[in-house]
């Protein structure tokens, strides 16, 4: 298993889509949330990361999430871009960090980072 990130573009539509996509993208294993270490961090507009065996998972991932929020939003969503690449020396600046609030700690870094998505307003999208 591996950390993978996520960066896509969707062509123009209803302002929600990508709000929705979020939203069905967490139960497949895609969040906005990355742990930095001693801080948690919101990663940039339409990037997303998760563990994964390999890139093929990680798009498949994606494109269930892409389909679950189609049917949410009764639309298609076009995908305009995509870059799926395996995280191996990642540096991340962000406007947006903090420290991990202890009620949403879990035992690894990604459960971490989900819970925190989930359930810290700081973090809501």
């Amino acid at each position: 298993m591996a950390d993978y990130l996520v960066t896509y573009d969707f062509k123009d539509g209803a302002s929600k889509q990508w709000e929705e996509f979020v939203k069905c993208a967490e139960p497949e294993g895609l969040v906005y949330v990355y742990d930095l270490g001693e801080n948690l961090a919101r990663l940039t507009n339409t990037t997303l990361w998760g563990v994964f065996e390999n890139k093929e998972a990680v798009k498949s991932a994606f494109e269930r999430a892409q389909s679950a929020a189609e049917k949410k939003l009764g639309r298609t969503i076009t995908l305009e871009k995509r870059v799926i690449t395996k995280m191996t020396d990642v540096f991340v600046r962000s406007d947006k960090k903090k420290k991990p609030d202890a009620r949403w700690k879990k035992s690894t870094s990604f459960e971490t980072c989900r819970t925190h998505q989930k359930n810290d307003p700081f973090f809501a999208y």
